[in-house]
């Protein structure tokens, strides 16, 4: 009965919009109908630059960002506290469906985020040494897949694709994010499944521009 708690509960906190919540509130704008169409921190900076200002963008990226990962964490330290003796079990059931509810949301049609800001919350919160390593990863598989799909079509390489890299490089961030589970797998002890439960859904969030982006670099 905890674990059927603790799923419901997380599935429940993971669907709280943060980032329909805060554009709403500073453009009066529907996050799912601009940019990207997607409900997270980097959408929400797309509309609210274009509305307003890049300072209050990059002020509601942070809200969006630290809200989503704020719930994320709240339903594990839950899943500690009335987990019982199973701890592994209760954390991966939290990190699971509080992703769940975040990108497949029943009270908006299930269509919410991607559930990466939710995702950096709970390797936060296991694990900080752990969690930079993840981000180094994923930052230079981003990069180098980058590199490499800009030398295949003999564009010129400059600093600019770095930022390129970080908001388009699909490719190389869920690659990167594979390899990154590797350090949790061998030092992350109990966060390792937590860590792969939310990867997993993640990756399958991202599937369509995943396909996408093959499509467009190997057309």
């Amino acid at each position: 009965m905890q674990l059927i708690s603790i799923s419901i509960l997380s599935y429940i906190v993971g669907m709280f919009p943060t980032a329909l919540i805060i554009v709403y509130l500073i453009t009066g704008k529907d996050v799912r109908r601009g940019g990207s169409n997607n409900m997270g921190a980097m959408n929400t900076m797309r509309i609210v630059k274009k509305e307003k200002n890049i300072i209050t963008a990059f002020f509601a990226f942070l809200l969006v960002w630290f809200g989503d990962m704020g719930k994320a964490i709240l339903t594990i330290l839950i899943a500690q506290k009335i987990g019982g003796t199973d701890v592994v079990l209760s954390i991966t059931l939290a990190a699971f469906f509080v992703i769940l509810g975040h990108n497949y949301p029943f009270i908006l049609k299930f269509k919410g985020g991607r559930g990466a800001a939710s995702l950096m919350g709970i390797l936060l919160y296991f694990n900080k040494t752990l969690f930079l390593f993840w981000v180094l990863i994923i930052f230079l598989c981003m990069t180098l897949f980058e590199i490499f799909f800009s030398a295949k079509k003999k564009k010129i390489v400059s600093w600019k694709l770095i930022f390129h890299a970080i908001s388009e490089q699909i490719v190389g961030r869920l690659i990167g994010e594979i390899v990154a589970l590797i350090p949790f797998f061998i030092y992350g002890g109990m966060a390792f499944y937590p860590a792969l439960a939310g990867t997993i859904l993640v990756i399958v969030r991202h599937r369509d521009r995943l396909i996408n982006q093959l499509k467009k670099e190997f057309a």
